[in-house]
Parts: C-alpha cells; sequence; structure tokens
C-alpha cells in the first residue's frame, strides 16, 4: 500500500463474507462534544481468519494476449460480464467468467464515450456504466455494447462557476451519487483557492448534501507541500453503507473513520487502537522522488513528506453488511503465504475480526479487487504500474536490477471449496 494507499490497498468490492451480523460489542462506546465514538482496541473479538484463493485463469503477462496499463476496478454488470477499467489505457476491457475477452469499452479521447485517465467505475442509477475521469472532473457514460450516454458533472457543469474539478472518486448511495474531489479556482496572479469535499448529487448533478470540506489555498511563489498537514480525502476512503450512511477516513495519522447520516449530521466516529507503520527509507525516497517529479514546474518548491504511513487505506462495503478497512500493514509485514488481511467492522462500527487472503503472490506489488458474485481478481504488478502512472511514465517500469517489469496479469480468484 505504497503511493495512493495502494488505492486503499483492495479498491474492494466484497462479498465473500459469510459473517452475520455479530450482536457482541466489540468496542466502547463513549461520548466526546455530543458525538458517540466508538473505541476499539487493537485486537478483534472474533480473532483472525484466513480465505484460501484458487486461481480459476489469468489473462495478460508474458505469454497473455492481453496487454494491461494499469487495472484498477473491477466489475460485474447484471449480465454476469466482468468489467475491468485500465486506468492507463482509458478503456475497459469486458470478459466472460470463462475468461474469454469479448470487447473493450470507451478508449482515450475527448470524444463521445471516450475519457481519459479514469480512477474509478461504477454502475450509474440510470443503469449506465460510468468511468470516474480525473480532470477536468466528471463521469463519462457508456451503455453495456459501447454507445456514449453523455456525462455526469457534479454541479450541473455550470460555466459561470468558474474553477476546475480534479475528481479523485464517485459512489453510489441508493438514489444519490456520492463525489470525493478537489475544486480548484484562481486565488490571484500567483496562486490558487482549494477545497477538498465530499459531497451527494442528485442524477442532475446538483448537490444534495456536503458530508465534508477542506479548503486551503496555494501560493506558487513560496509552495509548500507538506504532506501531514495537507491530510486530504482521495481515492477509495469513502464508502456507502447498507442503511444509507456514508463512511468517510478524514484523518491521516489516526485509524478513524467518521459516520455521516445520509443527511449530513455526524452519526458516531469509529476508532481503533493502531500502532503507525514507519516507512523504509526506499518508501520514503520512492515517494520523495514521484512529488518532486509531480511538482517539478513550480519553482523552489518545498516538499515535507512523513516518515509514517497514513494509517487507513481503504474502505468498502460487502452485501454482507460489514464494513472492510484496508490499513497500512495490510499488504505489507504478513505471514508466509498471506498475500493482505482487513479489518472488519460492524456497520455500527464495533471490530469482529480481521480476514486474510492466502494465494500466491506479492502483497506489496499486487493487489487483491473483490467482486460482488464472492470472486477475487488479482493484479500483480500493481504497485509499480501506479508509480510509473505518477511519474509521467518514468520510473516504476523497471525492477531495481535494471530490467524492465513484467507485464501485468489479471488473475480470477474463487474462494477454496466455493
Amino acid at each position: 500500500m505504497r503511493t495512493i494507499k495502494k488505492w486503499g490497498n483492495t479498491l474492494l468490492m466484497l462479498s465473500l463474507v459469510a459473517l452475520m451480523a455479530v450482536p457482541a460489542m466489540a468496542g466502547k462506546e463513549v461520548q466526546k462534544d455530543g458525538v458517540k465514538h466508538i473505541m476499539n482496541g487493537a485486537t478483534p473479538e472474533k480473532g483472525n481468519r484466513v480465505i484460501q484463493l484458487e486461481e480459476e485463469w489469468r489473462v495478460g503477462g508474458e505469454d497473455g494476449e492481453d496487454f494491461f496499463g494499469v487495472i484498477t476496478q473491477v466489475r460485474i454488470g447484471d449480465d454476469g460480464l466482468i468489467y475491468l477499467l485500465d486506468t492507463r489505457l482509458s478503456e475497459v476491457p469486458v470478459y466472460s467468467k470463462d475468461g474469454e475477452r469479448l470487447s473493450t469499452l470507451s478508449r482515450e479521447g475527448d470524444g463521445p464515450g471516450e475519457t481519459r485517465m479514469p480512477t474509478n467505475m461504477l454502475f450509474m442509477p440510470d443503469g449506465s456504466l460510468g468511468l470516474v475521469q480525473m480532470f477536468p472532473g466528471k463521469v463519462i457514460k457508456v451503455q453495456a455494447d459501447g454507445t456514449p450516454m453523455g456525462s455526469f458533472q457534479p454541479g450541473g457543469g455550470d460555466p459561470t462557476a468558474g474553477g476546475f474539478l480534479q475528481m479523485f472518486d464517485c459512489i453510489i448511495n441508493d438514489t444519490d451519487i456520492v463525489v470525493t474531489a478537489v475544486s480548484i479556482k484562481s486565488g490571484g496572479p500567483t496562486g490558487q483557492d482549494r477545497n477538498n469535499f465530499v459531497a451527494s448529487y442528485d442524477g442532475e448533478g446538483q448537490e444534495l448534501v456536503r458530508y465534508f470540506e477542506n479548503a486551503y489555498s496555494w501560493d506558487f511563489t513560496n509552495f509548500e507541500y507538506n504532506e501531514e498537514e495537507l491530510a486530504r480525502v482521495d481515492f477509495r476512503r469513502v464508502a456507502a453503507g447498507p442503511d444509507g450512511r456514508v463512511y468517510i477516513n478524514t484523518t491521516r495519522d489516526e485509524y478513524q473513520i467518521t459516520v455521516f447520516n445520509r443527511d449530513g449530521s455526524v452519526d458516531r466516529v469509529i476508532q481503533r487502537e493502531y500502532e503507525s507503520r514507519l516507512r523504509s527509507d526506499e518508501e520514503y525516497n520512492s515517494l520523495v522522488s514521484t512529488l518532486e517529479t509531480q511538482l517539478a514546474q513550480i519553482p523552489n518548491a518545498k516538499i515535507t513528506v512523513s516518515k509514517l504511513d497514513p494509517d487507513v487505506g481503504g474502505l468498502t462495503f460487502g452485501p454482507d453488511g460489514n464494513l472492510w478497512v484496508g490499513n497500512s500493514r495490510s499488504g505489507r509485514d504478513q505471514p508466509e503465504g498471506i498475500m493482505t488481511t482487513w479489518d472488519v467492522f460492524t456497520p455500527d462500527g464495533h471490530f469482529v475480526e480481521t480476514v486474510s487472503a492466502a494465494c500466491p503472490g506479492d502483497g506489496e506489488k499486487d493487489i487483491i479487487i473483490w467482486t460482488p458474485d464472492g470472486a477475487a481478481v488479482q493484479v500483480t504488478g500493481f504497485t509499480e504500474a501506479v508509480q510509473s502512472l505518477q511519474n509521467g511514465g518514468a520510473g516504476g517500469d523497471e525492477e531495481d536490477d535494471g530490467e524492465e517489469a513484467e507485464p501485468m496479469e489479471v488473475i480470477y480468484l474463487r474462494v477454496a471449496g466455493n
């Protein structure tokens, strides 16, 4: 979970779990400033559960016919087909459940149904497949056969509003569309005014509720990027529960998730005892190098990078009704044979168990994305591919020994015994 926290480490759509709602109270409930806090210890009530994953098929790789840039999301359609999002190639390869490639939706561009660097993919309330474009922020919509269906723009794309939108994420909460983004406006001749926010919208792009916002300004004549001070909400840090509550990780160095009612009021805060993970020198230097590349056009930019990983990596809800959380150790420091481990909480915030996925792979380089039908997709070489993408194609494509990285593979997995 390095860089973008491996996009929450899991970019999950979880459904393998047989865990039912647990009535026991794993965490202590206390009131702080009129808000309920669920204070969980470091150890879950039911301990750890290991799930063995077995390969059914794979595509890509050195001997495969398919080539992938960076696969970042997986969705299963009502038609039972498997939709992969390739952020680097700006396209959606579509597969049967037997691993046969059937079609490719969208492509890079600015025309109808085309997108540039989509960061997430979701089925919209109108039934279309939505591709979340980061900048300028909007959702490009296509039908299952690739027919363009227009776009969704938060705020309705009102040109009188001014500024631009950088869109990190987009999820569905019943009929609401919940957006994680940064609005960018001119802050004078040498600056920008920015506002990182999470808000819900209707299908026409009109804002309904603003759950979170953090306004700040940048002065490019005296610019400093401070990772600890800029703890923003970005990729995979927002989830919608079965009852419509919205869960947001708004802090960087605390294991803390704020739960909002659908109307925007704070319902509770979920906390867990957690020792922050110290980044290795390699990880620290790699992140500094990435930021230096990204900020190279700003003269004399100052860069301050934390020695600690963010505690929380990614949030999602599975159809079991529980909240799954990736943390800074989910893909690292794992026992032999374990790819990654997640923390599992009840919707009310009680830490009930951890779940570990056992399968071949490297948790620091690969990711696992769960699908709603109980399968899982392993994406190999994810970390290096994301680093390369962030660096504009420079770095991350070669191993430490100077050899080229192996082509990305997509491996379709099933839980053993299912």
